[in-house]
C-alpha cells in the first residue's frame, strides 16, 4: 500500500468514526440540549401560571369588595333586587305587586336589562324604597317611576301603586 491510500483510508475511517459518534454520543447531547430548552420553557410558564393566579384572587377578592360594599350579595342583578325587595317588603307595610321578566336590549355595543315592578304600600314606605334604590344600591339607574293611586271600593279605602323601571348596563 502506498502511503496516498493509507491517507485516504485514515480519511475514510476518521469519517466513518465521526459518524458513528454522531450517532451514539452528539445526536443524544444535541436531543437533551432541546429537551432541557423547552423544560426550562415550561418552567417559565408554570411560575408565569402561579403570578396570574395570584392575580386572579386578588382581583377576585377586590370584585368581592366592590360588590360587599354596595350590598350586590348575588351575581344576578334580578335575584339581587328581588330578595331585596322581599326583605324590605317584610320590615315595612309594603307588598310586591308584580315583577315581570327582565326586557334584554342592545345599544351601542353595551347590553342594556330593564326590570320593571310594581310595589303597593303607603308613599312614606314607598319612597323610602326608591331612596334606597337610588342611593345605597347599585341595582342599576331608576329610569322610570309611577304613582298612582288606587281605591278598594269593596273596604272604602286608597291605596298607592308604583311602577319601576330600573336599567342596568353591561358592555359586551
Amino acid at each position: 500500500m502506498t502511503q496516498r491510500n493509507k491517507n485516504i483510508l485514515l480519511i475514510i475511517g476518521f469519517l466513518l468514526l465521526l459518524l458513528v459518534a454522531y450517532q451514539f454520543a452528539f445526536s443524544k447531547t444535541f436531543h437533551l440540549k432541546s429537551e432541557i430548552a423547552s423544560l426550562k420553557q415550561q418552567n417559565v410558564n408554570i411560575e408565569n401560571l402561579a403570578r396570574l393566579s395570584t392575580n386572579l384572587s386578588q382581583r377576585n377578592k377586590f370584585a368581592d369588595s366592590i360588590l360587599a360594599e354596595n350590598n350586590i350579595k348575588n351575581i344576578s342583578v334580578q335575584n339581587s333586587l328581588l330578595e331585596f325587595l322581599n326583605n324590605e317588603s317584610s320590615k315595612k307595610g309594603f307588598s310586591i305587586e308584580e315583577f315581570f321578566e327582565p326586557h334584554i336590549s342592545n345599544k351601542n355595543e353595551v347590553k342594556v336589562t330593564s326590570y320593571r315592578f310594581t310595589l303597593k304600600g303607603s308613599f312614606d314606605d314607598l319612597q323610602q324604597i326608591l331612596y334606597q334604590l337610588e342611593q345605597e344600591y347599585s341595582f342599576g339607574e331608576v329610569k322610570n317611576v309611577n304613582l298612582e293611586r288606587k281605591r278598594d271600593f269593596r273596604q272604602g279605602k286608597d291605596y298607592l301603586v308604583c311602577s319601576v323601571i330600573i336599567e342596568s348596563y353591561l358592555s359586551e
